[in-house]
């Protein structure tokens, strides 16, 4: 419980996201928005819990007006392996939450409207965090992937070009 409510601690809002959800309680667009951000906290969460494991230092968990960050004190100095743990940690929150939303469609509680938005919300931002852009998470794989094989500035540099390219 402790981890658990260390990791809690760490969380902060920015303070534009105010602003955010006051615009979507205005335009009657809350439950879309909270949608999205829960999403992204459970993804955020997935990173944080995964590096808490590794007793990785957490600096924030951020909620953000245009999505969200787990900074860490950690950079290049963990095994690949953890990093590779964290850094797709975040991405696998997305399967257990699609599965939640289908039982929760078939158990009737889930209606098919929220149901098919929160599929296509969840798909969006996995799928754009998977982008090979770096300090997305895709971006993080390719930079795991290249350090593999190549000095830690190189592999930096590589990954720093191919997000240039994709973009």
């Amino acid at each position: 419980m402790n981890k658990i409510s260390d990791l809690l601690r760490k969380i902060r809002i920015h303070p534009l996201l105010w602003i955010v959800i006051a615009l979507a309680v205005a335009t009657a667009h809350f439950i879309e928005l909270m949608m999205v951000l829960l999403i992204i906290f459970v993804h955020e969460m997935g990173h944080g819990a995964a590096a808490s494991f590794f007793a990785w230092r957490i600096k924030k968990i951020a909620l953000l007006p245009f999505g969200g960050v787990a900074e860490m004190d950690e950079h290049g100095n963990r095994p690949l392996k953890e990093e590779l743990i964290v850094v797709v940690s975040g991405p696998l929150q997305h399967v257990w939450m699609m599965a939640a939303a289908y039982l929760l469609f078939l158990g009737g509680i889930f209606p098919e409207k929220w149901y098919t938005l929160f599929i296509e919300y969840n798909l969006m931002v996995l799928l754009f965090n998977l982008l090979p852009i770096w300090p997305l998470d895709g971006g993080k794989l390719i930079f795991i992937l290249m350090s593999m094989n190549s000095p830690f500035q190189e592999a930096h540099l590589r990954t720093l070009y191919l997000s240039v390219g994709s973009l």
